[in-house]
């Protein structure tokens, strides 16, 4: 490979590509990991008002999700039901108990995401959002009360806030190709076989074997947070 694949943050830099460009640097700076083993994730790069949602495949996703209230459907029901037994509020003659802390940092919320977008790129899509995150989703977290049903006939739930961040996964795993990219020119194309040289994913695990560096981790955004007024609600039994 005539191209130095460190040097692929710089070309990534000379184009405005600056997130793809520090995730990529995170990755060859941190000892081996293989995901699912991830080192320490990245909370402070990626922001969903000043940078995610100025990309516009990424705001038709998230408007969509707004317009379709994906977090009361009936699989985001089922995976709120099943999240609050999992903490044990649910609890028959209990008055109402709150659920859901979206100023808590958002890995920590993470496991409790009840449902998700998919927001995926194209050869087209050759910007800063597809160097740092590729395909990715926008998941949902929600906050609100659980309170048993008058007569003991399940639980009502109120939802009186939502979240929505992005979570993905930096690394090379499976196949995949990244590109032609030339570090004497900084130039990179998706398509011209003239342009630099080829690179796929094999490049950086083959990479990671010989240096022990390059390590896998996951990257969050920030927290957008919405009030629903007035509130959803629904029940379950």
């Amino acid at each position: 490979m005539s191209l130095t694949l460190t040097n692929i943050p710089r070309i990534m830099r000379s184009k405005g590509w600056g997130n793809g460009a520090r995730l990529m640097d995170i990755w060859f700076s941190r000892p081996s990991a293989v995901a699912p083993a991830y080192g320490l994730p990245d909370t402070a790069t990626i922001k969903m008002d000043r940078w995610a949602l100025t990309f516009a495949r990424a705001r038709s996703v998230y408007d969509q999700l707004i317009r379709d209230r994906i977090w009361v459907n009936s699989a985001a029901q089922a995976e709120i039901a099943k999240m609050l037994r999992r903490k044990g509020l649910p609890a028959s003659g209990s008055a109402p108990r709150s659920f859901g802390n979206l100023s808590q940092p958002v890995e920590l919320q993470d496991p409790d995401y009840i449902n998700q977008r998919i927001v995926s790129f194209g050869l087209s899509d050759l910007d800063d959002m597809s160097a740092a995150l590729g395909n990715f989703a926008f998941r949902v977290v929600v906050a609100g009360s659980v309170a048993a049903v008058s007569g003991g006939r399940g639980f009502a739930v109120t939802i009186s806030e939502i979240g929505v961040y992005i979570r993905d996964s930096f690394d090379f795993n499976g196949s995949q190709f990244l590109g032609f990219w030339d570090d004497s020119t900084n130039s990179v194309s998706m398509v011209n076989p003239l342009s630099g040289t080829a690179v796929s994913n094999d490049d950086f695990r083959a990479w990671r074997r010989s240096t022990s560096r390059g390590g896998d981790f996951l990257v969050f955004s920030d927290m957008k947070r919405t009030s629903r007024s007035p509130a959803d609600s629904f029940s379950f039994v």
